[in-house]
This record gives structure tokens, sequence and C-alpha cells, in this order.
């Protein structure tokens, strides 16, 4: 084969619809994409076809010259019925009675078309495109060339009609009906030069590229909408979990207080009656245990019932300093520990409106657990700021600890009720501070530090998202 600017590009172009013919037909093997399998076979046609056009362009011998001009035939037919099917399919619809009987002939008339002496002859005419420096063997034109040749222009046409009738209602096959019918511009200039009507070099091989650069278009786009669409089906189970987890919490809730909490009071009154007449150092020392176990279990049931009840929202108006002061007097001086093993870093902000109560609970669970996390030697670390750059405005406060951090494997599950990492903890704190920066529209994520730790950043709207 001589090989030249012609071939060259034949080749190019056979390269690209080749590649994307991969592409479609790896997409066509999901059943909500089974149209590209339709693509994928007239890319593969397409580059063939190509292919053909480079042994023309080629100056081979006059028998494969022949068949490459017969194969051609097949091949288009194959790429005009590949189109109108994929295109009924994307469309959503069955092949009209005019497909239908477009397609048939086409397949009749690619057999005729294999028959030699009928619609290519066994001869070739050398024509020069001076010009263009390219000189083509174009096979001898047999009686039924033109009708054959018209066949599959008609099934070329009507697929272009078809994209544009779609995208009236997909703006997508706008991109592919403007292919499409560039491509039967080009295929029309074409066959006036196959005729030798014209002398023009071959324009078709990279107008079929460019019909299959505009279906890659619309697989990219198929994608992006596949990728969101998976995005928002696994938000809408991740929170439909939660929701059936919350609901389940809530029954078991729902009969801990009431299963538990009666014993509890009859065990405190028994407490309460024993301690009055025990003398011995051993009997204080095991009611002192009795006692402490049933106020762990009773912060237990609390702590369950705040988790799982229902939010209703009580808006005020106050300042970020006062709350974050708020906040940590409570656990500090819950947990007796000294003032001074929190440290507060807050400029002067403006007032956050929220729910006071629950806002500062979730500030309290978060503070409290940076107290308490494992290894910690310097004061814990509770920053605030607000974040104007988003819109609504985010006030972000940070509570961040130099202990020895949360391995890596158990970060998935930190929000997640009743998971802990604490022998004594219940696994409900994290759970309830995730509940109620939701509840204001806001997010809480966990950030290891670099130098070693852990920081937790509880973020809410600065004021109500209405």
């Amino acid at each position: 084969m001589d090989f030249n600017l012609a071939t060259t590009v034949s080749l190019c172009s056979a390269a690209t619809c080749g590649s994307l013919a991969v592409l479609g037909a790896y997409l066509g093997r999901a059943p909500a994409s089974r149209r590209f399998r339709y693509a994928a076979l007239a890319g593969f046609a397409a580059a063939f076809y190509c292919v053909t056009n480079a042994a023309l362009a080629g100056r081979l011998g006059p028998g494969p010259t022949a068949w490459a001009g017969r194969v051609s035939i097949l091949l288009a037919v194959t790429h005009a019925s590949a189109w109108l099917a994929f295109l009924a399919d994307w469309d959503g619809r069955r092949l009209s009675r005019v497909e239908r009987t477009v397609i048939a002939l086409g397949v009749l008339a690619a057999l005729v078309g294999l028959v030699p002496g009928v619609a290519v002859l066994e001869t070739f005419t050398e024509r020069t495109v001076g010009w263009a420096g390219v000189t083509y063997h174009d096979p001898g034109i047999g009686p039924l060339a033109l009708p054959v040749v018209c066949m599959i222009y008609v099934g070329q046409v009507l697929a272009a009609l078809a994209a544009l009738r779609m995208s009236a209602r997909n703006p997508r096959a706008s991109v592919v009906a403007a292919a499409l019918g560039v491509f039967c511009i080009v295929m029309l200039v074409d066959v006036t030069s196959g005729m030798h009507w014209v002398d023009t070099p071959y324009l078709v091989d990279p107008a079929l590229a460019l019909v299959f650069l505009s279906m890659g278009s619309v697989v990219m786009l198929d994608a992006a909408e596949t990728a969101t669409k998976s995005a928002e089906l696994e938000r809408a189970r991740a929170s439909l979990a939660e929701r059936e987890n919350l609901a389940a919490l809530g029954q078991l809730a729902a009969v801990v207080a009431h299963e538990v909490r009666n014993p509890l009071a009859i065990i405190y009154g028994a407490l309460a009656t024993l301690r009055r007449g025990i003398h011995g150092e051993d009997d204080t020392k095991l009611l002192g245990i009795v006692g402490e176990e049933a106020e762990r279990l009773k912060q237990l049931v609390a702590r369950l019932l705040e988790t799982v009840r229902p939010f209703e929202l009580q808006y005020s108006r106050r300042p970020v300093q006062e709350l974050l002061r708020s906040a940590i007097a409570q656990v500090t001086s819950s947990a007796g520990a000294a003032p001074a093993l929190v440290e507060l870093e807050c400029n002067e902000l403006d007032d956050v409106e929220c729910d006071e109560v629950l806002l500062g609970q979730a500030i309290s669970n978060l503070v409290q657990n940076a107290l308490v996390a494992t290894g910690r030697r310097s004061p814990v670390r509770v920053r605030a700021a607000v974040e104007r750059s988003e819109q609504p405005a985010m006030l972000r406060i940070e509570v961040s600890d130099d202990g020895d951090g949360v391995a890596v494997e158990v970060v998935p599950r930190l929000f997640t009720p009743f998971f802990t990492t604490r022998a004594t903890g219940t696994g409900l704190g994290l759970a309830l501070v995730r509940r109620i920066a939701g509840a204001h529209g806001g997010n809480v994520d966990y950030a290891p530090l670099a130098g070693g730790g852990a920081s937790f950043v509880l973020r809410v709207p600065l004021r109500p998202v209405r």
C-alpha cells in the first residue's frame, strides 16, 4: 500500500472511530445504557469503512480495490442501520415502519453490492486530485451502483432527521443531529466524486470521526448525569438508613424508658434506706459501687432519649463567645476539671441565631470527648470563626486535642450510634452532635491533626436558612 496524506487521514479516522466504538461497547454492557451497543456497531463499521477508503488511496491492484469497494457498501449499510437503531432506543421508541423498511432494503442493497459486476466492477479508474496531491484507484461503477448508493444515503438521511426530531425533546441529540447533517452533506460530495462527476478528495473519513466525537460528547454528558444520579441515590440511601436507625433507636428508647426507669427508682430508694443502716467500711464501698453504676445507667437512658427524640428548634440570638463560654463552663463543672484545661480562641464575632440549648449541648459533647482523649497532655483548644465565603455564612467551631487521635479504620463509624472506643462510653455523644448540626442545617466532621491528636469541626449557619 502506498502511504500518503489520504491514507494517513483515513487510518487516523479509523482509529478515532474504533476507539469510540470500544467505549460504546463498554458502556453498552450496563442495562441502563444498552443503546450504546448500537453506537459501538456503527463505530466499528465506520472504522472499517475508513480502512477501505485507505485501500482506495493506497493504489492497490484491481482485485483488492474491487473488494474494498464492495465491502464499503456493506459497512455503509451497517453504519446507517446501527444509527437508526441507536436513535430509536435513545428516544425510548421502536423503529418506525419507514425505518424498518429502509434497513431491510439497505441489507438487500449490501448483498447485491457484494456480487461481482453488479454494483462494483473488477476494474478501476485512476483519479488524481492534483491540488491535494492524492491519486485514487476508484472501482469501476456497475449497472446497479447508483440505486445501491441512493439506498445507503436515504438511510443516513433518515438517521439525521431522527436525531433532529429528537433534539426538540433532548437537547443532547442536537449535537448528534448537527454531526450527522454534516456527514450527509460530505457523503453526497463523496458520492459525486466516486461517480467521477466532481474532482475532489474523499472527505467522508474525517466526517465519520466528527460524528463519533459528537457521540463522545453525549457519552460524557451521560456519564456526568449518571454520576450525579448515583451520588444523589447514595445520599438518599444513607438518609433512609439513618432514619431507619433512628426509628429503631426510638422504639428501643421507649422500651428502655419504660423498663429501666422504674427499676432504677426502686434501686435508688433501696440505696437510701441501706445507707442509713450501714456501719462497716466494706458495706459503704459496695453500696457506693452500686450507686455509681445505677447513676451510669440513668445517664445512659437519658443520653439515649436525647439522641432519638425529635428536635423542635427554639431559635434565639446569642453572642458566640457567651455560648462557647457557657458550654465550656458546663463541661468543666460537671467533670470537675479546671477551667484552664480548655483554651478558648474567639475574636469578636456576630451573634449566632440558633437553639442555644441544643447547640451548647453539641459543643459540650465535643469538649467532653476532647478532655477525656487518651494521651492528651495539653489543654483542649476551642476556636471559633465565621466563614463568609459561603452562602449562608457559617459559624465554624473547632475543638481539638493533642491526644492519640482516632485510628483510621474507625473514622467512618465515629458518628454511628452506640459506636465507641472507650470502655465507659455510650457511643451516643457524637451521634447526637451530628443530629443537632443537621437540624440547624450544618454538619460536623473529623480531621486528624498533623502533629498528632484529633480535631472536630462543627459548622452551622450563622442565621437559620428559611
